[in-house]
């Protein structure tokens, strides 16, 4: 009999590897507790949430959200109590919701060279970003993310070199 070959439903994003990472520098803020941090960071899969001009579109075959041709997408960003953007992202759908506060908030999927290249990219308008701003409250800045970035090309060209 042959098999109804259906695709998977998408899978919540979590991020708990990220999440004990935090906890465990909080309770001690140790090198490898850091670099542990950094390394789920640059792994991490975020939720960021955005406005869309146009709805999208659930692609009842193909089970997938699709977005028209020129939609436009504005990413949220917070301010800080000194003022400087940053973009909010998120672990987890529930995290979102409780900075959100919208049931329906639109999000987009993104990682760590997403955000290092939306930041970086745009000079100095936009500070860095924060991994859950009503809780773990964990902000990166474009001079740390740059760090990150010159560690990991440091560290790519020593394994081939």
């Amino acid at each position: 009999m042959a098999e109804n070959k259906k695709k998977e439903e998408p899978k919540p994003i979590r991020n708990d590897s990220l999440l004990e990472s935090i906890e465990a520098l909080k309770k001690e803020e140790s090198q490898e507790n850091t670099v542990r941090l950094l390394n789920e960071v640059v792994r991490a899969r975020l939720l960021a949430p955005v406005s869309l001009d146009r709805d999208p579109v659930l692609d009842e075959t193909e089970k997938e959200i699709v977005l028209e041709k020129d939609t436009t997408i504005s990413f949220e960003l917070i301010k800080a109590a000194n003022g400087d953007l940053y973009y909010p992202v998120f672990t987890h759908g529930e995290a979102l919701r409780k900075c959100s506060g919208e049931t329906d908030q639109q999000s987009m999927i993104v990682n760590f060279e997403d955000l290092a290249n939306m930041i970086l990219g745009q000079g100095k308008a936009v500070r860095g970003f924060v991994i859950n701003p009503m809780s773990e409250n964990l902000c990166f800045t474009s001079e740390m993310i740059e760090g990150m970035i010159h560690e990991m090309e440091r560290e790519a060209g020593g394994k081939h070199g």
